[in-house]
């Protein structure tokens, strides 16, 4: 490999060159080999596999991201999960770069980020990385941004990115870019503590940690107008800066719309929200209660009989994006939402239903340990008291119907519809619902790992096998690991030798075993 700047022979996966010091561009390479052809000589490899394991600590996070590391030096990401995402690549991180793969088996190294940045459907992404450099990745290009920053944040709908920088005089700046056309803005300011963006990305509100916590609002091609002080938190900012809304003293839940700054009710301690898409209604659990809001209300009204703390809505037809603290989901509304709260004292679940009006929640659900709504929203599959039962209908009838009288359940898996149906019980044992019975599909399961196309995954001592109803098919044998991204990725660690699985066939290695996590 040669310098792109002045030349020079240099290694091929250098970073800079150390002739000049330019940074080289980070080109797109295919990945060859096939992982299941480095199965040899097993014996000898299960000699050495404890030792080695020893060494390596796998993370997992999923969310259009697969990460692998064992450095505690590399920040770890947090990232909530939401239900649809765009599949058209996966990330994984090892010891010196991530790795960003296409469907075509094509991967792009990149160096360790520090955050990675998601639209709200997972379709664009982008990262900052240590150096505190900000990148937009272009299909499978990385496109530099800036450099000197500190925080950065990607719009809703992905198409600005806006981001806290130091200038060369030492002043901070916050910066809006516009992906589209590349248009890039700026305003000066003052030790800035946090700042949140509206769903189109055009408006940014922040708060300072000088003057007393003071939130300032910015439209882009506009100017900037403090709006108000002793500032905490801000949870929402709509359009225009239309509505913003935040905590003062984190003891109290203000309004600011059309100049008007309006206290709405006491807010004390942390709270947890979720917003709708335009983020001008907000469903809140605090100090154990559960409030709705929208800003066509004078108040609040609080959801008598909603007990535990609110989770997050539970369709899963709908994107959701993580906002600071918060949760905005790819709903105009959200009236006539199902969600659920976790009841902190036994960790189960407790779904309810807003009604049309937001004035009240109907309790669907008081128990549960597991669940799940199918994609339309209008049944649901729970499990409680090692027994699964369906509920036909959520809106009206309500009518539960038990699934598994003679076994005892302790999983179980399904496809979006709830029409596929997996059970595994408190001896492991894997069944399928065929019809109105259950079908024996594994009785030595060592490891149900999850939903992967029209049927599931699933190990067997360290054989992996996929199902689509009662019938399992061998995919690879001697698998340490499995990771599935959405529906169509698969990684595999096969003695740490990570590969991505195609089409359940074929094989793409991902990383040399001799360079993996922990050597």
């Amino acid at each position: 490999m040669y310098c792109s700047q002045c030349g020079k022979e240099i290694s091929g996966d250098a970073r800079y060159c150390s002739n000049c010091g330019a940074r080289q561009e980070m080109g797109v390479v295919r990945a060859e080999g096939i992982c299941a052809a480095e199965l040899s000589d097993k014996k000898k490899r299960r000699a050495h596999r404890q030792g080695r394991r020893l060494g390596n600590l796998l993370i997992t996070v999923i969310a259009l991201l697969i990460l692998f590391t064992a450095d505690e030096e590399i920040p770890t990401v947090g990232l909530y999960t939401p239900q649809q995402m765009d599949a058209s690549r996966f990330v994984i991180r090892n010891q010196k770069e991530m790795v960003i793969c296409s469907a075509a088996g094509e991967t792009c190294a990149v160096d360790i980020p520090q955050e990675l940045l998601y639209s709200a459907d997972h379709g664009r992404m982008a990262y900052l990385d240590r150096d505190q450099e900000l990148y937009y990745m272009d299909d499978m290009k990385p496109v530099f941004i800036d450099d000197g920053v500190t925080a950065a944040e990607l719009s809703f709908y992905g198409d600005t990115l806006v981001y806290l920088k130091h200038a060369d005089d030492g002043r901070q700046e916050l910066c809006m870019y516009a992906v589209r056309d590349e248009a890039r803005e700026s305003v000066s300011v003052e030790n800035c503590r946090e700042f949140v963006l509206s769903p189109d990305g055009r408006t940014a509100a922040w708060v300072g940690s000088s003057g007393g916590g003071a939130m300032s609002v910015w439209n882009a091609g506009g100017g900037s107008w403090k709006a108000a002080g002793s500032v905490s938190e801000i949870l929402a900012v709509s359009d225009g800066g239309k509505e913003v809304l935040y905590r003062k003293d984190n003891d109290s839940l203000f309004l600011l719309a059309d100049g008007e700054d309006r206290k709405l009710a006491s807010a004390s301690g942390a709270i947890h929200y979720v917003l709708n898409e335009s983020q001008t209604e907000i469903l809140y659990t605090e100090a154990g209660n559960t409030w709705y809001y929208s800003v066509d209300r004078r108040e609040p009204v609080r959801l008598t009989g909603v007990k535990g703390v609110l989770e997050t809505s539970c369709y899963t037809d709908h994107m959701a994006y993580q906002q600071r603290k918060g949760l905005v989901l790819g709903r105009k509304t959200l009236k006539n939402m199902t969600f659920a709260s976790l009841d902190t004292g036994d960790h189960s679940c407790k779904i309810y239903r807003l009604d049309g009006n937001g004035e009240k929640a109907e309790t669907i659900l008081n128990h549960a340990e597991q669940f799940q709504i199918a994609g339309d929203g209008q049944s649901l599959l729970y499990l409680s008291g090692w027994k699964l039962y369906r509920i036909g209908d959520i809106r009206y009838h309500q009518e539960r119907t038990c699934l598994s009288d003679t076994l005892d359940v302790s999983r179980f898996l399904s496809d979006r519809g709830l029409k596929k149906i997996w059970l595994v019980t408190s001896d492991n044992r894997l069944y399928y619902m065929d019809g109105k019975k259950c079908v024996s599909v594994s009785d030595d399961l060592s490891q149900l790992y999850g939903s992967y196309r029209n049927g599931i995954l699933f190990r067997e001592d360290r054989d992996l096998y996929y199902a689509e109803g009662r019938e399992k098919i061998l995919i690879q044998e001697e698998v340490d690991e499995v990771s599935i991204q959405e529906k169509n990725y698969v990684i595999v660690d096969t003695d740490h030798r990570y590969c991505y699985l195609k089409d359940l066939e074929e094989s793409i290695e991902l990383t040399d075993s001799r360079q993996g996590p922990g050597r």
